[in-house]
C-alpha cells in the first residue's frame, strides 16, 4: 500500500484563494441566474439525481447504524486507526482518523451554517418570492446554504483523493456526480455546494495536520507531503 498523502499547507491556500472568492461571486451575481438557467434546461436529468442520491442517502443512513451506541461508521473508522496505529503500525493509521474527522466535522459545521444563514432554496426564487440574495429568510425552503449532501459525500471520498493522488479522478467522480444532482433537482445554488467542498478541504487539512503529530501518527511513517 503506497504511502497516503497529506494536504499541504499551500495547497490548502491555493483551494482556498479559489473557492471563497469564487463563492462570494456566485452569491452575488451568478447562483440565481445559473439555477434559472438549470431549471429550465436539466428537467430531464431529475430522475436520474433523484435516484442517486436517494440510493446514496439509504446507504449512508445504514451506515450509522448504531454498535455499542456509536454510528457504525466512526466506529468502523475509529478502529481502524486505533489497530493500524497500535497493532499493525501502518503508515495508514492517520487517514483513517482524518476520514473520521473529517466526515464527522463537515457534516456538523454545514448543519450548523445552513441553520444559522438560513438561505432560501431555488424553488423559493422559481416561485418569485424573494428578490434579495436569500439569506436570513426562516420558513418553508430554507437551508439552502451550504450543502449538506456534497458536504457528506465530499467529506468520504476527498480525504482519499488526497491521500492517493493517482488515484484522484475516480474516487472524485462520486461525489462530483452528488454537487451536480444537487443543482440538477433545485436543491442548491452552486456557491451552497462549493463552500461545502471548502469546508470538506478545510476538515481534510486540519486532521491531517493532527494526523502528523508524533503521539497521533505514532512510531510508523507518517502521512506523506504531496
Amino acid at each position: 500500500m503506497p504511502n497516503p498523502a497529506l494536504l499541504t499547507s499551500r495547497q490548502f491556500l491555493r483551494l482556498t484563494l479559489v473557492l471563497l472568492p469564487a463563492c462570494a461571486l456566485l452569491i452575488v451575481f451568478f447562483d440565481q441566474a445559473l439555477a434559472l438557467f438549470v431549471h429550465q434546461h436539466c428537467a430531464r436529468l431529475q430522475p436520474f439525481f433523484a435516484s442517486l442520491t436517494s440510493t446514496a442517502d439509504q446507504l449512508h443512513e445504514a451506515s450509522k447504524t448504531h454498535l455499542l451506541g456509536i454510528p457504525a461508521i466512526f466506529l468502523l473508522l475509529g478502529l481502524a486507526y486505533v489497530l493500524s496505529r497500535w497493532w499493525w503500525k501502518s503508515p495508514a493509521a492517520g487517514l483513517y482518523l482524518v476520514l473520521l474527522l473529517t466526515h464527522e466535522m463537515s457534516m456538523v459545521a454545514a448543519r450548523v451554517l445552513k441553520g444559522v444563514l438560513l438561505r432560501l432554496r431555488p424553488a423559493a426564487l422559481f416561485a418569485g418570492s424573494y428578490h434579495d440574495l436569500g439569506f436570513g429568510h426562516p420558513g418553508p425552503h430554507t437551508g439552502s446554504f451550504p450543502s449538506t449532501h456534497t458536504a457528506v459525500y465530499c467529506s468520504l471520498f476527498v480525504p482519499l483523493a488526497v491521500a492517493f493522488p493517482r488515484h484522484r479522478l475516480p474516487l472524485l467522480v462520486f461525489p462530483l456526480l452528488i454537487g451536480i444532482g444537487r443543482l440538477v433537482l433545485d436543491m442548491h445554488y452552486l456557491s451552497d455546494v462549493l463552500f461545502s467542498v471548502w469546508l470538506v478541504m478545510l476538515f481534510t487539512f486540519l486532521a491531517g495536520q493532527l494526523a502528523q503529530l508524533p503521539a497521533v501518527a505514532g512510531p510508523q511513517a507518517a502521512l506523506a507531503r504531496n
